[in-house]
């Protein structure tokens, strides 16, 4: 029961993290958990290494606001 429980609990977190971000940033997290960098990344996408670690920094903000509301 537990763990049915935290599978659902975890495919749930991820709807709302797919729900927060854009499809840019969905797209740049997942080359980035490829293990891409942030130069691979642009130059996939045609955008610069700032634009990247921009989309990155506004990734993790996004994801730690969805984690805290979790939390409440």
């Amino acid at each position: 029961e537990d763990e049915v429980i935290g599978r659902e609990s975890a495919t749930e977190l991820m709807q709302n993290i797919e729900n927060t971000l854009s499809d840019f940033e969905i797209t740049v997290l997942k080359l980035f958990i490829d293990g891409l960098s942030y130069t691979e990344i642009g130059e996939r996408l045609n955008k610069t290494p700032k634009s990247i670690d921009n989309a990155l920094q506004r990734i993790k903000r996004k994801i730690n606001e969805v984690l805290n509301g979790c939390r409440n």
